[in-house]
């Protein structure tokens, strides 16, 4: 690329490093949207662009666009999720960054580069509020109670290993959320023997792939190490309701594929179990959708598992 070619090129802005050329005229898009490209580390500190930031200010009723300040104010999108975040000023440059800014930004899985637009509202309309409407058009991939739990549960929601066709929606992963948070109080509860390795919970479609004849396969990835390649016994546990169904199974691990076989699975199929978030009770059918977690500790192994509704 020749020099003539660098200079036509829009240059990044000293204050915001906006690179799109924008921020030496103030504006905003029909004179209430601007949007903000996400620099890699958005999570921590996202600027509001120089050509916006003026009424930004404004609109958040800063009282020196030029003096320190923090004002709470609520991101709001159409998927009717609201979040409370701090917005900094500074002599120079505005921005964002706190907890919640972050959770709101794994709420959406904003990824670096991504054009995130904000709506400030009708500038003809007085308004007394402290919103910002963020214009997403994908929903949420995670449900608000994620945000509710402990740092353990939403790792384990982190690591869970969907097979094709059992991907959860962000109102879905409520009961995956719950299951993780539930089993985590069960362990409490219990004080179930430390465990090898982590948690890697697994959502699955029940069908002829994994089920087969009396056998139950369940992905590598979701087996924890240090497990018995030629076998042993485990224990299938359903938490659910208040008094655990509990039975025991024979498994082998593949030394080829490393994907472990439950043998002995129709008598889970059989078992009736409440379906998370129902009282409905009902045995496992081909086509249902469960959530497991592989255990394997002190106490020997043990299959957690839930059927989703």
């Amino acid at each position: 690329m020749s020099s003539s070619d660098d200079e036509s090129l829009p240059g990044e802005c000293d204050w915001c490093h906006d690179d799109r050329g924008e921020c030496d005229r103030p504006h905003l898009d029909d004179g209430r949207r601007f949007s903000i490209k996400l620099e890699e580390t958005f999570e921590v500190e996202t600027l509001i662009p120089c050509h916006a930031r003026r009424y930004v200010l404004e609109r958040m009723d800063f009282e020196d666009h030029a003096n320190f300040e923090t004002k709470k104010i609520h991101l709001r999108t159409h998927h009717d999720m609201d979040f409370e975040v701090k917005l900094y000023n500074a002599e120079s440059v505005t921005h964002f960054g706190c907890k919640n800014w972050e959770a709101f930004c794994k709420l959406y899985s904003f990824a670096e580069g991504m054009l995130v637009t904000m709506d400030l509202g009708d500038p003809e309309i007085e308004q007394d509020n402290m919103d910002i409407w963020v214009l997403v058009d994908t929903p949420p991939v995670l449900p608000l109670s994620y945000f509710e739990v402990s740092k353990n549960v939403q790792n384990m929601v982190d690591r869970t290993y969907y097979t094709d066709g059992s991907e959860l929606t962000y109102k879905e992963k409520t009961h995956l959320v719950g299951f993780c948070n539930d089993l985590e109080n069960y362990n409490i509860y219990n004080r179930t023997p430390q465990y090898y390795g982590q948690y890697v919970p697994l959502v699955h479609v029940l069908n002829y792939g994994n089920y087969h004849g009396d056998t139950l396969r369940i992905p590598k990835d979701c087996v924890p190490h240090l497990m018995y390649q030629n076998g042993g016994s485990l224990r299938v546990l359903n938490i659910y309701p208040g008094h655990p169904t509990n039975l025991n199974c024979p498994y082998r691990i593949s030394k080829r594929s490393g994907d472990m076989t439950i043998k002995g699975w129709k008598k889970c199929m059989d078992s009736r179990n409440e379906l998370l978030g129902s009282k409905r009770k009902r045995g496992a059918r081909i086509g249902d959708r469960m959530i497991s977690i592989l255990h394997n500790g002190e106490s020997g192994s043990i299959l957690f598992y839930a059927i989703l509704p």
